[in-house]
């Protein structure tokens, strides 16, 4: 076997000059049968690397194995344009030096090269030869009607499998491969089933990719099989696919550090895969659990880091919330220094700007820009090109107090434009990418959001909201209310929001008080009054939602009593804390004819959320370089214990309507 492209030296018979041509391909074949790598994904199916086809074919081979009547044109032919034909013939056992000059001899009449593979196993539907209709294949596949291929064909069609395994290239993302292509897997790892997909881990070989930092190594890469799930009504696996593929295709070119980089889409016959970059530090969920039950030492590099993290997520989720070429309100919903001046010009260039992130036990930020996730690469990113285009008559455009921001009413998600967003977000869709090799003191790396492109189709996964008793969080446990209360409407933008001050709260938990804390957090889940509806953040009467009696307690007794966030003159995680009270973990959402005050006091979006966490940071940053302690009070083992749990709910207030929001600000419009 081949190991990783590592060439194997030629065989000795090769060498040997004059041998006869039928004894010369019986050499080439057990040189060919050598080269073949076992494949990762299913070890019944072999594959041939691309570096190897030019190692065992040169002009030499090519003149040894055809007999000697062979013409120059043909054996240049093939030597320049049939290689891996000739390779296909070689390795099924049934070409003689004579039949493999006459099938040579078809191809170079009909042009058919390698660039053609792999053939059409059911070229035309016409008979065989000659066609009886007009033929729908290339006009090089009419080499398949020479008697000589008749005979050979149902051979060829099986073995080229093995030597057509896809070239994953940067400028090419979806792979449309015909059933039976192997896969350039060779090395398959940890698995994970989920409801809609199993997901791989996986090494693809170094000559079949072009990924820069894996250049000349295998690509580390996960790759998720999407499930047929006939059992699923209104779901179509090859609809999914198309939809998931189309969409990180337009995503991909964000190249936003904080999401994750999708590779390649692939269809593979009836069998459809997604390949991503490889997460080599699992889940935030993972994470979380692996620091054990008690909190770990308290610094501000620590705190600094979540800071970052948080923002760089946060920025990620504001870019694909305000970018989409495909629609009208992801182009108009943009945060801008001047509305009226973009309306006045008909593009609107969005640079990324780089930024250094700050290294632990430094004191020196070299950047006075807050760090913002667009660009974590030394190099500028391109600039974004987006159309300014006036929203339509169901997009109902009102403005805030702040004249630099414009809104557009959540109900234009109901119409037949689209909005990037994610639908899904929780601890287990954002992936930890460890520190690098030149950036080694961060703890907690890169984060990065996953399962991007399946919001749509996530109804099909959320829209079953099982008796949750006895689990300790699912997917529903971070949706927002909406969910419940306007379960048939299309989710807003702004449910990310919510699911993101969720996600936001857990971390501060982790940070203060351990797994122990988060177990505990969870474990209040149990005094819910109906957990057919009510999550651990929200409580739904009459399909009127507020937050619930569990999230405001734990937030009152963490402002309140922890060290951390009671101190005198205030402190990052009690800012952060707050920012999810007051911003995040809200039910209202902006609608039609609101008020300005009305609308900043309704749910954030992305844009406010990603300038609220930036003016934390440089709030942390400011006072770090004074000597302050803003981001912590102390370093070392904190032994503080979580809030104690709430032991039962307050009664319901009711509401005199069933539509959400209308009497939002007589039960209990947030966490005030």
């Amino acid at each position: 076997m081949c190991l990783f492209g590592r060439r194997r030296p030629a065989s000795r018979e090769a060498s040997v000059v004059g041998l006869d041509p039928e004894t010369e391909l019986k050499n080439l074949r057990k040189r060919l049968q050598r080269s073949f790598v076992n494949n990762g994904l299913n070890n019944d199916k072999r594959f041939l690397p691309v570096t190897e086809i030019d190692r065992l074919v040169d002009i030499n081979t090519v003149r040894s194995v055809l007999p000697k009547k062979a013409s120059p044109e043909v054996v240049k032919f093939v030597y320049r344009h049939g290689k891996t034909l000739l390779l296909i013939l070689v390795v099924g056992n049934e070409a003689s030096p004579k039949d493999l000059l006459s099938i040579m001899e078809s191809c170079w009449r009909h042009n058919l090269t390698d660039k053609h593979l792999p053939v059409d196993s059911t070229p035309c539907i016409g008979g065989r030869s000659p066609c009886r209709q007009p033929p729908l294949h290339h006009k090089a596949w009419n080499v398949v009607h020479d008697q000589i291929w008749v005979d050979m064909e149902f051979r060829f069609y099986t073995d080229q499998a093995m030597f057509t395994a896809p070239v994953f290239r940067k400028n090419k993302f979806i792979y449309q491969l015909p059933q039976g292509c192997v896969l350039p897997v060779i090395w398959r790892g940890r698995e994970r089933d989920g409801h809609f997909s199993t997901v791989y881990e996986a090494h693809i070989h170094p000559a079949h990719h072009e990924d820069d930092k894996s250049a000349g190594q295998p690509m580390h890469v996960a790759i998720k099989k999407l499930k047929p799930l006939t059992s699923e009504p209104g779901y179509n696996v090859e609809m999914a696919w198309n939809h998931e593929a189309s969409a990180l295709e337009e995503i991909n070119k964000l190249h936003h550090q904080n999401l994750i980089r999708p590779i390649a889409a692939i269809r593979c016959g009836p069998e459809y895969y997604i390949m991503f970059e490889w997460a080599d530090g699992g889940s935030l969920r993972e994470l979380w659990e692996s620091q054990g039950p008690k909190p770990k030492d308290l610094n501000p590099d620590r705190i600094m880091s979540v800071i970052e993290e948080l923002l760089g997520i946060v920025g990620a989720l504001s870019t694909l919330h305000g970018t989409n070429t495909r629609t009208k309100t992801g182009n108009v919903v943009r945060r801008v220094a001047n509305l009226a001046d973009i309306a006045a010009s008909e593009w609107l260039a969005v640079p990324a700007n780089p930024v250094k992130r700050r290294q632990e036990g430094a004191k020196d930020y070299q950047d006075t820009t807050a760090p913002d996730a667009a660009s974590k690469s030394p190099k500028n990113t391109p600039e974004i090109q987006v159309r300014y285009v006036e929203p339509s008559d169901d997009e109902l455009s009102f403005r805030s107090g702040d004249p630099n921001r414009s809104y557009v009413s959540e109900e234009s998600d109901a119409s037949s434009d689209e909005h990037w967003r994610h639908g899904d977000l929780k601890p287990d869709n954002i992936l930890q990418f460890k520190q690098s090799k030149t950036d080694s003191s961060r703890w907690l790396g890169t984060l990065k959001i996953a399962d991007l492109g399946l919001a749509k189709q996530h109804v099909f996964a959320t829209a079953r909201r099982n008796d949750m008793t006895n689990q300790k969080y699912t997917t529903s446990h971070y949706e927002a209310p909406e969910s419940v209360t306007n379960l048939h409407l299309p989710r807003s933008r702004r449910f990310d929001i919510w699911s993101m001050g969720c996600v936001i709260l857990e971390f501060v938990i982790v940070i203060l008080y351990g797994n122990n804390g988060l177990e505990a957090f969870y474990e209040q889940q149990k005094i819910r009054e109906n957990p057919a509806t009510d999550t651990l953040y929200f409580a739904v009467d009459r399909n009127v939602a507020r937050v619930s009696d569990i999230a405001s307690h734990w937030i009152a007794e963490i402002l309140k009593k922890d060290p951390e966030c009671n101190r005198t003159g205030g402190s990052a995680l009690a800012d952060i804390v707050r920012l999810v009270r007051d911003r995040l973990l809200v039910v209202e959402l902006p609608s039609e004819n609101m008020t300005a005050r009305e609308i900043s006091r309704c749910r954030a979006d992305a844009g406010e959320l990603k300038e609220s966490l930036e003016d934390i940071w440089k709030k942390a940053r400011d006072d770090e370089f004074q000597g302050g302690n803003y981001l912590c009070s102390a370093t070392g083992w904190r032994n503080t214990t979580p809030p104690k749990p709430l032991r039962s709910m307050k009664p319901k207030k009711t509401a005199t309507t069933a539509r959400l929001g209308d009497d939002l600000p007589k039960i209990q419009r947030n966490l005030v």
